[in-house]
């Protein structure tokens, strides 16, 4: 069984850099029969994130709320019940994170009791867009992916709304808030980038998510549910509280994402349409194949392919919509559930009459 397990790993592991060579692969080639250069867009989208401070700075401040939402989609996705709350989240937590930190602005309260304080109310926020479609799945039976779908417009709305009405400034001529107080921004930890003290504050919210994944009775919860659900239902684990449960800290943690991403990069809160930030965090979610530990490198891949599509850009005629392509190969190869079954399944037989014929030798 443990040679089985083994084999399984083994290929989830091939059939993800397998995936990837391929959507990378087929990505470079559509560079090359694309551009006038192609050695040079092929380089400015392979190596140019890393070719200076400031481009490898765009890369991990996009890393750290990709890797949040990647995180916390790992829960919902782990429960087997679809739902794409996490736009809705994003925003709807950085709207308020917004609001609460003009309202708190008289009291001029050092950072240190802001953060937290900032943090709690975007992961309230966040926690409540991801409970509302999973309540309405389990008491009234209505299809998550649809209601999620209409609540982040829903929460779009809104927050342009309270945007308008209570934070736009008047005195300047995009559409945004006043300029953010000065005790509620992240500082910077490194000169001529814009990577913020994010970093550290984005791996402790994912160490506790990893351990409440792996290590807590809800966890293994949402993970027997996400496998068997009539298992589930027959060992007495409440199906509908535990997928509740899961849509409800993944929605935490995307709020969670998007408070630390506004106050690091930030100076106004301007989110006026959809920032895709719950999409890439279900991408990142998808490529770690639910497994939490494994969404921060996802989230990485993802970063790392947008800057490089950035970059080319504006470097080239290539638009920047170039990464939508290599993201939709390695969602379709990734999630193909037949991608190198056949190779998988002769290995796990040929171990099996194996270990049969050992038996038989021993008897």
């Amino acid at each position: 069984m443990n040679k089985v397990r083994k084999i399984e790993s083994i290929f989830e592991l091939a059939r993800i850099i397998l995936a990837l060579a391929i959507a990378y692969g087929l990505s470079l080639l559509c560079l090359i029969l694309v551009t006038e250069d192609p050695l040079e867009a092929v380089y400015m989208f392979a190596i140019g994130p890393f070719t200076s401070m400031r481009r490898f700075g765009q890369v991990v401040v996009k890393f750290i709320p990709y890797a949040l939402c990647g995180v916390g989609m790992c829960f919902m996705y782990a429960s087997n019940r679809f739902s794409m709350f996490g736009e809705g989240a994003y925003l709807m937590s950085g709207c308020f994170v917004a609001v609460v930190a003009f309202l708190l602005e008289p009291f001029n309260l050092p950072l240190l009791v802001m953060l937290p304080i900032l943090l709690i109310v975007g992961g309230f926020f966040g926690g409540l867009i991801g409970f509302t479609p999973a309540a309405l799945g389990a008491k009234l039976k209505l299809n998550e992916l649809v209601t999620s779908t209409m609540l982040n417009y829903v929460c779009l709305y809104f927050s342009l709304w309270i945007l308008k009405v209570y934070l736009a400034d008047p005195d300047i001529t995009f559409f945004a808030s006043r300029l953010l107080p000065d005790n509620v921004r992240l500082p910077q930890i490194l000169d001529r980038s814009t990577i913020h003290a994010g970093l550290f504050i984005a791996p402790i919210f994912i160490v506790i998510a990893v351990i409440i994944f792996f290590r807590t009775r809800l966890g293994f919860s949402i993970r027997i549910c996400g496998s068997n659900r009539d298992f589930a239902k027959f060992s007495g684990i409440n199906y509908y509280k535990s997928i509740i449960w899961a849509h409800t800290i993944g929605g935490v943690l995307v709020g969670i994402g998007a408070c630390v991403d506004l106050l690091g990069i930030y100076d106004r809160y301007l989110w006026n349409e959809i920032t895709n930030y719950g999409f890439y965090g279900l991408v990142s979610a998808v490529l770690a194949r639910k497994n939490p530990i494994f969404a921060p490198l996802g989230a990485f891949l993802l970063a790392y392919m947008h800057t490089g599509a950035s970059i080319l850009n504006y470097t080239s005629e290539v638009p920047i919509e170039f990464v939508q392509i290599m993201q939709a190969l390695l969602i379709l190869l990734i999630s193909a559930q037949t991608f190198l079954r056949k190779t998988k399944n002769k290995l796990i037989f040929k171990d099996s009459q194996d270990a049969i014929m050992k038996e038989g030798k021993t008897a």
